[in-house]
């Protein structure tokens, strides 16, 4: 990508505040931490049991509300504004001039015009030095047309493509419209306990081969879209922008195989996949995500609104509050109780205030979201994306680790934490979708290479990695490890001198492998994703309901 100091941001129309009625979604990227990203989405809930209502921009003087699910999930307002029941959005006559004007209206609507902050950055070009002095990690922005130089953009538009070359993949399947209110049956928020109704329908998560999705996901009535950890066979396809270039790395850490150190340390990888008929449209929760991330859009639009989540917090009611504002961060991934198709000022009306922006992505185009940044997302048509995420711990050296940038390049070309089935059949991860796992490098080698560092010659002794090695096995509780502990070792040690290099510990693929399986025993070991099995999850609950489709 040419380098040019400073982006060309065209001027952009004021958006149609009508309802901007085609602001577009998909969930993106990872929730928690890479984090569970994952969308959710249930259709019917029962009556929530009282909460005390001390979140933020809640109205005052009212001990408790029920909860509902929201209005897309129940197919009532996936359509646009026109199109949907009036008496939906009609303010009770009770109400007229006692609440504040958008009241029940969607997000984007034209009440809602007062605190539009406008349009996001749209550039031609991004260079590294502007994007990590002027941009990260806050400010989001769209590439225009990026996308179009990936064979992605015009191949992924065929659905035989897909089956002929990614066919046998296994995806995540998720509802179309999320509403993630199931996540708190029975925890306790803001100071008392959030009883759920029996006719509640959860968070439905499903796992298939893409050739099994494929012949029903243009069907009326399949109510499922894949948001899934993308197939590393799918990344020769796809080049990614190289404006978030120049991530530091450690010393002695050479980059990926075959490309450079220039190159940002990337986390994961998601694909989505999904076909809304009509003017119908899917939509995600208001919600903020862990990681930065880079989406690419090949086929439809997507629509975002979005606040600053360090200016705006205190306006918007968030489940959680795992955000603070002080120092920017969070504790984990965060949704809003708020409904973006039917805004209840009566119960929030400092939502009023919470000045948004938006973007449109057209196919053809790409969209930096950073961490943190709290969105809303409806997405149209045969809709498909794919995203590349670095994890916020990454900062940028001016210096581009000793390397010049080198051209973007296809996301094969790029070293990413987790991968998709995955490296090897014998790993614990093999098949396993993986999405918000831990940083295995960050939190297992860096420690390693550390220890090699502290002695003159910087070479770590054998002693001291299996001593190491075999206590952070024990401890997170993987089984049979001694043995490939030892043949790690000697595989480094090729002069069989009893000590390695800092750099020897980078490259082991031994020794990755081990930190993968730890890691995936971390989060729970393989977990239940039996393929073709739709499965009903009350994630904070910790319980599951299963069901046998038949396809």
């Amino acid at each position: 990508m040419a380098a040019s100091k400073s982006p060309a941001c065209r001027s952009l129309p004021v958006p149609p505040l009508a309802l901007v009625p085609r602001m577009s979604p998909s969930r993106g990227p990872c929730r928690a931490a890479g984090s569970r990203w994952a969308p959710a989405v249930h259709s019917r809930l029962a009556l929530l049991v009282p909460l005390v209502l001390s979140l933020p921009g809640a109205a005052a003087g009212k001990a408790s509300q029920s909860f509902h699910p929201n209005c897309a999930a129940k197919k009532q307002c996936n359509r646009p504004l026109e199109e949907r029941d009036p008496m939906l959005h009609e303010v009770p006559s009770s109400l007229e001039g006692q609440v504040p004007k958008g009241h029940l209206k969607p997000l984007g609507h034209a009440d809602f015009a007062d605190s539009w902050a406008g349009e996001v950055d749209v550039v031609e070009d991004m260079d590294p030095e502007t994007f990590w002095t002027k941009y990260w990690p806050k400010k989001p922005f769209v590439l225009k047309g990026f996308a179009k130089r990936s064979q992605a953009f015009t191949k992924w538009k065929d659905d035989e493509y897909f089956l002929e070359h990614f066919g046998e993949f296994k995806a995540k399947c998720e509802p179309k419209n999320e509403d993630r209110l199931t996540d708190y049956c029975g925890q306790v928020k803001h100071g008392q306990k959030i009883n759920c109704g029996k006719d509640i329908i959860p968070y439905t998560e499903t796992h298939m081969r893409l050739k099994k999705f494929l012949p029903h996901y243009k069907d009326k009535d399949w109510d499922k879209y894949v948001i899934t950890q993308m197939p590393d066979a799918m990344g020769s396809d796809y080049v990614l922008p190289n404006f978030h270039s120049c991530g530091k790395r450690d010393p002695d850490d050479p980059g990926p195989e075959g490309g450079g150190r220039w190159m940002t340390q990337m986390y994961e990888n998601n694909f989505w996949l999904s076909f809304n008929d009509g003017n119908n449209f899917s939509t995600s929760v208001i919600h903020f995500d862990m990681n930065h991330q880079i989406m690419c859009q090949f086929d439809g639009k997507k629509e975002w609104i979005m606040w600053d989540m360090q200016s705006e917090s205190k306006k918007i009611p968030m489940w959680s509050n795992y955000y603070k504002a002080k120092n920017h961060e969070a504790q984990g991934s965060d949704d809003s109780p708020i409904d973006g198709e039917r805004v209840d000022l009566e119960r929030w009306p400092a939502m009023k205030d919470a000045k948004w922006f938006n973007a449109t992505l057209e196919a053809g185009d790409c969209l930096y979201t950073p961490a943190f940044l709290l969105h809303y997302v409806r997405s149209y048509g045969r809709n498909v994306a794919g995203m590349s995420m670095f994890q916020r711990e990454e900062r940028f050296d001016p210096k581009c680790n000793g390397e010049a940038v080198g051209e973007p390049q296809t996301l094969d070309k790029y070293d990413v934490l987790w991968s998709f089935p995955e490296e090897d059949k014998s790993l614990l991860g093999w098949n396993l979708v993986k999405m918000g796992f831990p940083n295995w490098k960050r939190s297992m080698l860096w420690p390693l290479v550390k220890r090699a560092r502290k002695h003159k010659d910087k070479k770590l002794m054998k002693k001291e990695f299996v001593q190491h090695m075999k206590g952070l096995v024990q401890r997170e509780g993987l089984k049979k490890a001694g043995a490939r502990i030892d043949a790690a070792w000697k595989a480094m040690d090729e002069d069989g001198d009893g000590l390695v290099e800092a750099w020897r510990l980078f490259r082991s693929r031994e020794l990755r492998f081990i930190f993968k399986d730890v890691a995936v025993q971390m989060e729970g070991g393989r977990g239940n994703q039996e393929e073709d099995v739709e499965v009903n999850r009350f994630d904070l609950q910790g319980s599951t309901e299963e069901r046998k489709l038949e396809l």
